[in-house]
C-alpha cells in the first residue's frame, strides 16, 4: 500500500461529498504545488523535491473549502503560523514534510481565519490559483451505475487485452461480465469520475469462507488514456477502506489472471502464493 508521510496521514481516510480522502487531495496537489504557489518569501527555496514549502495556508484553506472544519496554526519565528487542518477528531497537515526531521506541536493552537490571511492580495491569488488547478482535475469516487456499462466494457475490454493477458476480451463481452458481477447479490463498485467521463472501475463482492466474510476483487481497470495517474491505487485504498469499515476479515484478490500478479498489487500486500489480506487476523 503506497505510504504517506505527512502529519495525520494514518487517520487521513475521511471522505468528501466526492469520495475523496484528504491522501486524494495530497496525490493531487503533488502535481499542481509550484513555485508560483509557493509563498514569496520562500520562492527561492523551493524546489519539486520540497514541494510543500511555502505552500501552507492556502492548501490548508482549500481543504477546508472540500472537508469543511477548522484551520489552526502553528506560531513561527518571525510571527507567521503555519496552518493545518482539524475535521472533527481527524487532524492532519498535508504540507508538514517541509520541516524534514523537525517535529511540530499541534496541540492548543489558535484558529485561522481566511478572512485574515487573504487580507493579503498575493496570498488570495495564489489561493485562487491553487484552487482552479485543484478542480480542473479534481476527480469523484462514487458507486457504479449500470446505466454506464458500455462505458465499463470498453475500459475493461481496452484493460485487459494484449500483454500480459493471452485472451483478448471483445467489448461486447466485457459488457455482459461486467453486467453479470454487477446484478450479483452481494456486489460492491467504485466507478472514478474525471471530467465527467468514466475513467476507471473497481468491482467485487463479499464472500463467506470458513474463516469469515471476506471481498472477492473480481475487476479493476483503468482506461488507457487515464493510466499512470494513480486512479487504480485510489480505487483499491478506497475499497479497502470501505471493506474495513464493513468489519470484513479478509481480502481475496482474482482480478489479476490466474499466475499473473503485476507489482501494482504486491505494494498493496498481496503475494502470488496468497491473494488474501487479512484484516487484523491470521488466516
Amino acid at each position: 500500500m503506497k505510504t504517506y508521510h505527512f502529519y495525520g496521514h494514518e487517520t487521513a481516510t475521511i471522505k468528501n461529498e466526492n469520495g475523496l480522502t484528504p491522501r486524494d487531495c495530497y496525490d493531487i496537489l503533488s502535481g499542481i504545488w509550484c513555485a508560483d504557489t509557493c509563498a514569496p518569501r520562500m520562492r527561492s527555496d523551493w524546489s519539486p523535491d520540497n514541494k510543500t514549502l511555502g505552500q501552507c495556508s492556502i492548501t490548508a484553506f482549500l481543504i477546508q473549502d472540500l472537508f469543511g472544519g477548522k484551520v489552526y496554526g502553528i506560531r513561527q519565528s518571525g510571527g507567521n503560523y503555519h496552518c493545518f487542518n482539524a475535521v472533527g477528531d481527524c487532524v492532519f497537515d498535508l504540507t508538514s514534510e517541509q520541516f524534514g526531521d523537525i517535529k511540530l506541536d499541534y496541540h492548543d493552537c489558535p484558529e485561522q481565519l481566511r478572512e485574515v490571511h487573504f487580507a493579503k492580495e498575493e496570498k488570495r491569488q495564489r489561493y485562487e490559483k491553487l484552487k482552479a488547478a485543484f478542480l480542473a482535475v479534481m476527480p469523484t469516487i462514487r458507486p457504479m451505475r449500470k446505466e454506464h456499462l458500455e462505458r465499463y466494457g470498453a475500459i475493461y475490454a481496452a484493460a485487459f487485452s494484449g500483454e500480459p493477458w493471452n485472451d483478448p476480451w471483445e467489448p461486447r463481452d466485457a459488457v455482459i461480465h461486467v453486467g453479470e458481477l454487477l446484478d450479483s447479490k452481494q456486489a460492491y463498485g467504485l466507478e472514478y469520475i474525471v471530467n465527467g467521463e468514466v475513467a476507471g472501475f473497481i468491482l467485487g463482492s463479499s464472500m463467506l469462507f470458513h474463516y469469515g466474510r471476506t471481498f472477492e476483487i473480481n475487476d479493476l481497470a483503468v482506461a488507457p488514456e487515464h493510466q499512470r495517474q494513480g486512479i487504480a491505487g485510489r480505487l483499491l485504498t478506497h475499497c479497502l477502506d470501505d471493506i474495513k469499515e464493513q468489519g470484513m476479515v479478509g481480502v481475496h484478490l482474482i482480478t489479476a489472471g490466474e499466475g499473473i500478479l503485476p507489482r501494482f498489487y504486491e505494494d498493496f500486500g498481496f503475494s502470488k502464493e496468497k491473494r488474501v489480506i487479512l484484516m487484523g487476523r491470521e488466516l
